[in-house]
């Protein structure tokens, strides 16, 4: 089968959650199929890993579009109706390519990757197209509103209408669509089990996120891996260090905090001037920071689907602590090695007594481990997509067996 797969960021190298995500799809795909990349290169820096994105699919259309382009494109919006997400990763150069692509005839199907690439799918185009939204991001600029300024509340109340209105159009189109959780595919007004609408929860690679690979915890040492210039990521590192490390050094003077993650801006890289915490900035591996560190940190005050962060750590056998919004999505409860904690006061207490004891920490993580052996690996992702994919292609196909009978 001949599939287009559209994604709004080259999913290479998979160092983050979406493009995790996005790679591992393709990567099965192309396995048994003949795959064609379009996304955008938004980082000069990953233009080099166009030819290593070739390697798992049969083409990429990639053409570079900087994240000052995007933002231009998306402030422009705001004077029509184009939801902003949808215009920042609009591209003459994908459009045409994209474009060209379906008139051709060539795929059997369309995978659409994040909602704002459904956009490049004609109105008109009767190609199966599956949308995996992941998350409802509409929802996600709601919460920006709520935590932001004055200045800028107003423009994410626009977004979150906009983008809203656009998802729900974009799933009413599509012949699937899938979400991390059943939550995030309520939040449109669909219901999973419908027969077009399905989970597919995150998956982790458990052989490369193993203890093995981890050194002797460094108690009492909290770590947070994230991009970090990622917004919620910001907040959460922000809250952290400022309202929850104090109280948790009020009582262990030597509890340390790592901050690891690519791009910090100033502020992020401020934080690393008060006592016990550490701004890394970007590093080739994260496993040996999470090795060291006693215990993971999620302490979310805006998130949305599931955190792959949380679940990596999960895998390397780290007990977790965060708030609510962390563990959104997940089925995990207290005997998965979690807490889930709303207050500042609340997870500091947590900490301390987890940085007081390690034969607790080592049970947590352990059963931390074993919850994303039992319901996040990559290889029972693979095996829904490829049945989601098939179940398409099927009822497609009895349709149009039906449409060709003659009548008599």
């Amino acid at each position: 089968m001949n599939i287009l797969y559209l994604c709004h960021r080259i999913p290479f190298p998979p160092d983050k959650g979406d493009k995790i995500r996005s790679f591992h799809q393709i990567r099965l795909l192309g396995s048994a199929h003949d795959v064609h990349v379009a996304c955008l290169v938004d980082d000069p820096l990953d233009r080099e890993h166009v030819a290593s994105l070739r390697s798992y699919c049969r083409s990429v259309d990639a053409p570079y579009q900087s994240r000052a382009v995007g933002k231009v494109k998306a402030l422009l919006a705001l004077a029509g109706g184009t939801p902003l997400s949808v215009a920042a990763f609009d591209s003459p150069s994908l459009r045409r390519a994209i474009k060209e692509r379906i008139r051709s005839g060539w795929p059997d199907a369309i995978i659409v990757f994040s909602s704002a690439m459904a956009s490049y799918v004609p109105p008109d185009c009767t190609i199966p197209l599956l949308i995996d939204f992941v998350d409802a991001d509409s929802d996600k600029w709601r919460l920006y509103a709520e935590r932001s300024s004055v200045a800028t509340r107003w423009i994410y109340r626009i977004e979150a209408d906009r983008l809203g209105r656009f998802e729900r159009e974009a799933a009413a189109r599509a012949d699937r669509s899938l979400f991390v959780s059943d939550k995030e595919a309520q939040l449109l007004g669909l219901t999973p089990g419908d027969g077009r609408t399905f989970v597919l929860t995150l998956g982790v690679d458990t052989d490369y996120f193993h203890p093995r690979n981890a050194a002797p915890a460094a108690a009492p040492r909290a770590v947070f891996v994230g991009m970090m210039d990622y917004y919620p990521n910001i907040d959460a590192v922000t809250w952290f260090a400022q309202e929850v490390h104090p109280l948790v050094r009020a009582r262990v003077p030597d509890a340390a905090f790592d901050i690891v993650g690519r791009n910090p801006g100033p502020g992020v890289r401020a934080l690393g001037d008060l006592p016990g915490v550490r701004v890394t900035g970007p590093v080739p591996d994260v496993r040996p920071y999470l090795g060291r560190g006693a215990v993971a940190v999620a302490p979310f005050r805006i998130a949305r689907g599931i955190q792959s962060k949380v679940l990596e750590a999960m895998a390397m056998e780290l007990p977790i602590v965060g708030t609510p919004n962390a563990f959104q999505g997940l089925h995990t409860t207290a005997a998965d090695g979690i807490a889930s904690i709303d207050s500042a006061a609340g997870l500091a207490d947590e900490l301390v007594a987890l940085y007081g004891d390690a034969a607790e920490r080592e049970r947590r993580g352990r059963q931390a481990r074993a919850y994303v052996q039992a319901r996040h690996r990559w290889e029972a992702h693979d095996r829904e997509l490829d049945s989601i994919l098939a179940g398409m292609m099927g009822e497609r196909a009895a349709a149009s067996s039906t449409t060709a009978e003659p009548r008599s």
